[in-house]
C-alpha cells in the first residue's frame, strides 16, 4: 500500500516555553525547550541580540565590589520639574543618580550622592545589607530601608544641590497604658497606677483647663475620675469645671476618647509628653522597608517587630514636604471644640494577621499590601481614599517571597511566591481582584529548578513599550552578589514565557548588575564626540571638538530596557543593552540560541510516519557588506540556522543537523550599504531521514550569526501499516 501524503504548516511559533504538558497533549506553536530566542508578534521567532555596552559610554568613578548589592529605582519630577526623571542606583550604602533624559545614558550621572550610613538606625547591621525602596512625592524622593531611619531627598535644580532630611513620624497615642476594665470607676489617688495617670491625661485631663479640672476633681474626691466622660462634660453656668455637674451625667461603662498626646512613632516617649515619671518609653527598633505614594499621601510599612508587623502608617494629604511624617489626626480628638477626624488626616492602619509586609503598591483607588502570608487591599469608598472612609480586605493567602520580584505591568501586579509566579485578575464588572498562578499551567517545572538563593536575589523590570516583564537572577553558585545572568521574559500580548542566559567572557567578564526601563529609550538623539583610530578626539580647523548627532541604537520591538553593567576590567559601572548585532555577549562571549518544537503526531499516534521534506521560511536579515576588495566582503547581520529532528521521543537527534538558511541567488557587492537579494524570505527544502510516530524539530544558531524563523511546512508520508 503506498504512503498517504499530508501537509502541515506552522506559521505562528510564538507560544513560548511550555513545561506543563505531556508528550501526547503538547499545545501547538509552543516549544518544549528553548533559550535565547526572542518571540515576535508577527509570528516569528528570532535570535536575541547580544548584551553590550552602549556606544560612547562612560564609566563611573566608583566601583562595585563582589559583595555589594545593587538596587535600581526611579525619582519622578525631580525638584518639582515636570518630566525630569532620575534613575536611582543603590550601590551598597551609597545612592547615585542618573538623568534619564537622553543617550548616552551612562554619561548622564548627576554630581549628587547620598551616603546611607549617615542615617543608619540604632543597632543597625549596616545600610549596605538591605535593599531600599523609593517613592516620589512633590518633587522629593522618599527612601525606606530596614537598616536606616526613613529619609526624604530634595534637589535644588538651579543650584544643582541636594538636601537630605530624616523623617520624624508623628502619631496620636490611642493606646491605653492601664487596665481599661477598671476605668468606669473612680480610683483612689493613693492607689492610682502610673498607667491610669497617663491615660487620664491622654483623654484630655491635661493642659491648662483639663489639668485644672483634674486638680479640682482629685481635691474634692481624693480620687481620679472614671474615664467615661471628657472633663468639659462637667462645666457649670460659668464655664468652670464642677464636680457636682460632672457627676450629674450618667456615662455608663463606655470609655471616652483618647489621643490627646502626639508621639514620635519610633520612640513613644510618654514620660516627656505627659510629665508623668515612670511611664517610660515604648521604642520600635525596626524600620520601614516598604513605601509608596498615593493620592498626595505616603504610605509606610514593613516593620518586622511582633507588635507592628501588620502596621501601616499613612500621612495626611501633603501640602508641604515637612508633612511626609505627619501620620496623625490634625484635630485633638479630646478637644471640646474641634475634635473631628478629617478626611485629609493621616493615621495608622493595623492589619491583624498580616506578617512580613514586603511591598506597597497603588492601583486605581486602592493600596495593595503584599506580605509574606498574603495580599490585602486598602480601598477607598467611592473611589477616593479618606482617613474617615476606607475598607480592608484580604485577597489571597499567597504571599510574596521577595519585594524585588514584584512588578506592576498594564495595571496589574505580578510577583513571585514560594510556589510560583502570580498576578491579580480584576473582574470587569465589579473590579474585584482575585489571585492567579500563571506559572502553574505553563512553566512551573522550569521555575522550580531555580534555586531558592537565586529567587531571593531576583530583580524585575517592565518594558512598557513592548509590554514585557523581565525577571533576572544570578546562578545559584554565583560569587558576585549583584550579578544577573539568567532572564525569564513574559510577553503580555503573546501571553508567552521565554528564557535567556547571558554568557560570561573567559576572564574578567563584564556582567549585568541591574535593570531599568527608560520611557524615552530610542527616541532621543545623542551628540557623540568623533574620535580617530587612536581614540583621540578630532578637532576642526577652528579648534572645536567635532560632534555628530545620531539616534540611540534602538528599534521598536527590541528590548526597551537598559542594563547596568559592571566592567570586568576595573569593576566600574556603565550602561548598555541587548543591542549587539554581532550576536556575542560583551563582544566575544558566544551564546547558543535554540528552540525545540512540541511533539507532532501528524494526526495519530498509531501509525509510523516519514518526512520526505520540510520547507523552512526564514527572514533574509543581511543589510549590507563589510570588508574590502582585497580582503573580501562578508554580509552584515548574516543569518544561519541549523535544524535537526528527534523521532519517537528520542533525547538525541535522529539525524545530523542541516543548514536551513540557504541563499538561492548569488549576490554581488555593488553598494556596501545594501544587500542586493531579490527576496525578503529565504525558503529551503530539507529532506529528513528516519521515521516514527512522533517528530520534534530543533532550530539552533550558528556562532556570531542571526536567525529569524517565520515558520515551516512539513510533508508527511503516512505508512499504511504499523
Amino acid at each position: 500500500m503506498p504512503q498517504q501524503i499530508t501537509q502541515r504548516v506552522v506559521n505562528n511559533f510564538v507560544k513560548g516555553l511550555i513545561t506543563e504538558a505531556g508528550e501526547l497533549n503538547f499545545p501547538e506553536n509552543a516549544s518544549v525547550d528553548e533559550s535565547n530566542c526572542d518571540l515576535r508578534r508577527d509570528g516569528s521567532r528570532r535570535r536575541r541580540l547580544g548584551a553590550e555596552i552602549e556606544t560612547n559610554s562612560a564609566d563611573t568613578t566608583w566601583t562595585i565590589s563582589d559583595t555589594e548589592r545593587v538596587v535600581v529605582g526611579e525619582w519622578e519630577n525631580v525638584g518639582g520639574q515636570s518630566g525630569l526623571k532620575y534613575m536611582v542606583v543603590q550601590k551598597g550604602s551609597m545612592l547615585y543618580f542618573f538623568n534619564k533624559a537622553s543617550a548616552p545614558y551612562s554619561q548622564q550621572e548627576v554630581a549628587n550622592t547620598v551616603d546611607l550610613t549617615t542615617y543608619e538606625k540604632d543597632v543597625s547591621a549596616a545600610a549596605e545589607d538591605a535593599d531600599c525602596q523609593f517613592a516620589s512625592i512633590k518633587g522629593a524622593l522618599v527612601v525606606a530601608s530596614p537598616e536606616i531611619d526613613t529619609i526624604y531627598i530634595e534637589r535644588d535644580n538651579v543650584a544643582e544641590t541636594i538636601s537630605v532630611t530624616t523623617i520624624e513620624f508623628r502619631v496620636r497615642d490611642f493606646e491605653w497604658q492601664g487596665d481599661r476594665t477598671t476605668y468606669s470607676d473612680e480610683v483612689s489617688t493613693g492607689s492610682v497606677s502610673t498607667g491610669r495617670k497617663y491615660d487620664t491625661a491622654n483623654t484630655g485631663w491635661d493642659g491648662t483647663k483639663g489639668g485644672a479640672a483634674l486638680t479640682t476633681y482629685t481635691s474634692a474626691q481624693t480620687a481620679y475620675p472614671p474615664l467615661t466622660l471628657h472633663w468639659y462634660s462637667g462645666k457649670d453656668s460659668n464655664n468652670d469645671f464642677s464636680v457636682s455637674e460632672w457627676q450629674k451625667i450618667f456615662s455608663g461603662t463606655s470609655l471616652t476618647g483618647n489621643g490627646h498626646f502626639i508621639l514620635d512613632f519610633f520612640a513613644k516617649d510618654r514620660e516627656t509628653v505627659s510629665g508623668i515619671s515612670g511611664i517610660g518609653t515604648d521604642p520600635e527598633s525596626t524600620r520601614f522597608s516598604a513605601v509608596t505614594s498615593f493620592g498626595d499621601r505616603v504610605f509606610y510599612a514593613g516593620l518586622s517587630s511582633a507588635e507592628n508587623a501588620g502596621t501601616i502608617l499613612f500621612t495626611r494629604i501633603i501640602e508641604e514636604l515637612s508633612d511626609v511624617g505627619e501620620c496623625l489626626q490634625q484635630n485633638d480628638p479630646t478637644s471640646e471644640e474641634l475634635s473631628d477626624l478629617l478626611s485629609t488626616d493621616g493615621g495608622v492602619i493595623k492589619i491583624t494577621g498580616c506578617v512580613g509586609i514586603r511591598k506597597l503598591h497603588n492601583i486605581g483607588d486602592s493600596v495593595y499590601v503584599f506580605a509574606e502570608n498574603g495580599v490585602w487591599v486598602i480601598k477607598g469608598v467611592d473611589g477616593v481614599f479618606k482617613a474617615t472612609e476606607y475598607s480592608i480586605q484580604k485577597l489571597t493567602s499567597v504571599g510574596i517571597q521577595t519585594s524585588n520580584s514584584f512588578i506592576s505591568a498594564n495595571g496589574a501586579p505580578f510577583w513571585w511566591s514560594q510556589t510560583g509566579i502570580h498576578t491579580l485578575q480584576f473582574d470587569k464588572v465589579t473590579g474585584q481582584a482575585s489571585e492567579e498562578n500563571i506559572s502553574l499551567p505553563t512553566i512551573q517545572t522550569f521555575w522550580d529548578t531555580i534555586s531558592t538563593t537565586s529567587k531571593d536575589d531576583v530583580r524585575a523590570v517592565y518594558d512598557a513599550i513592548n509590554k514585557r516583564i523581565y525577571w533576572a537572577w544570578p546562578d545559584g553558585d554565583e560569587t558576585v552578589t549583584a550579578k544577573l545572568n539568567n532572564f525569564l521574559i513574559l510577553d503580555l500580548q503573546l501571553q508567552a514565557f521565554f528564557p535567556w542566559t547571558v554568557s560570561d567572557q573567559t576572564t574578567n567578564t563584564d556582567s549585568i548588575v541591574g535593570l531599568a526601563f527608560y520611557s524615552g529609550y530610542g527616541s532621543e538623539f545623542s551628540d557623540l564626540t568623533v574620535v580617530d583610530s587612536s581614540l583621540d578626539t578630532v578637532i576642526d580647523a577652528g579648534g572645536d571638538t567635532v560632534v555628530v548627532t545620531q539616534p540611540s541604537d534602538f528599534a521598536t520591538g527590541d528590548p526597551a530596557i537598559v542594563l547596568l553593567i559592571r566592567n570586568g576590567s576595573d569593576n566600574t559601572m556603565t550602561i548598555g543593552g541587548f543591542t549587539s548585532e554581532d550576536y556575542y555577549d560583551w563582544g566575544d562571549a558566544n551564546y547558543t540560541s535554540y528552540a525545540e518544537t512540541g511533539y507532532d503526531f501528524s494526526g495519530d499516534v498509531v501509525l509510523k510516519k516519514s518526512l520526505p521534506s520540510v520547507v523552512t521560511c526564514l527572514r533574509q536579515t543581511s543589510t549590507g557588506w563589510t570588508g574590502t576588495e582585497v580582503g573580501g566582503y562578508t554580509p552584515i547581520n548574516d543569518s544561519s540556522c541549523y535544524m535537526s529532528a528527534y523521532w519517537d521521543f528520542k533525547t538525541t537527534p535522529s539525524s545530523s543537523a542541516q543548514e536551513v538558511y540557504r541563499l538561492k541567488y548569488n549576490t554581488t557587492v555593488s553598494d556596501v550599504s545594501s544587500f542586493d537579494y531579490p527576496h525578503t524570505v529565504v525558503t529551503s527544502r530539507i529532506k529528513l531521514r528516519g521515521r516514527g510516530r512522533s517528530l520534534r524539530l530543533r532550530f539552533e544558531s550558528t556562532e556570531g550569526k542571526a536567525f529569524e524563523i517565520l515558520g515551516f511546512g512539513m510533508i508527511w508520508g503516512r505508512n499504511g501499516r504499523f
